[in-house]
């Protein structure tokens, strides 16, 4: 009795799972073609083939299907942070090849990003508390790397991590707004990203 109870249960979360990966699949679509702000509840509905209760038991508004997104990207994001951490090679190879890593796996969402950044910048005011929302899925993984770093004496042991992910976000923003605008290939906004950490690295490294 207890196997099928959790049977029951496990056909019942894939099936959730199942239910809230089409919704944000149908969402992020219809944003990368008409914006976020010009996207109704029910369109979402229509597109991910459910009725528009079912969009509000997982979300409470279609800002939070965005919100989803984004965290499902950093979570990939976050399972490649140890392996980063632990490279034999120079600062400026790990932090490149941590940027480059996100832009790679953003890349098949391209014209969303657009929308995104574009609705982040002008509805600040509204995107706010979003935002600070996906900043508890950002800081862990940076903050993880450059903590992981400093422990083997790659970066200097006086710089303050928190300030340190703050300072790499920042950079990270204008990178990715470039890149956004740029679009494929991406040639330009990857020799920046090259420059930038070179010159950011060479400020942090551990001059042993």
């Amino acid at each position: 009795m207890t196997m099928v109870i959790k049977q029951e249960q496990s056909r019942r979360q894939r099936s959730k799972a199942a239910i809230r990966g089409r919704i944000i699949e149908a969402g992020i679509e219809l944003f990368s073609e008409r914006g976020i702000a010009d996207v109704t509840v029910d369109q979402i509905a229509e597109a991910a083939d459910v009725g528009k209760g079912t969009i509000y038991n997982y979300f409470a508004a279609k800002e939070d299907i965005v919100v989803a997104f984004i965290v499902a990207q950093e979570e990939r994001v976050q399972k490649r942070v140890p392996r980063l951490a632990e490279l034999n090679e120079p600062l400026q190879t790990i932090l490149t090849r941590f940027l480059r890593f996100q832009f790679r796996i953003r890349r098949p969402y391209h014209r969303f990003m657009r929308v995104f950044l574009a609705q982040m910048f002008q509805r600040t005011d509204q995107f706010l508390p979003y935002m600070a929302e996906m900043q508890k899925y950002f800081d862990p993984p940076l903050g993880a790397l450059f903590l992981g770093l400093q422990e083997r004496q790659i970066i200097r042991a006086d710089v303050s991590i928190p300030e340190l992910v703050v300072t790499f976000k920042t950079i990270h923003l204008g990178l990715t707004a470039l890149w956004a605008v740029e679009g494929p290939p991406f040639r330009g906004t990857m020799k920046v990203l090259n420059h930038e950490m070179k010159l950011f690295s060479e400020g942090l490294e551990n001059k042993r």
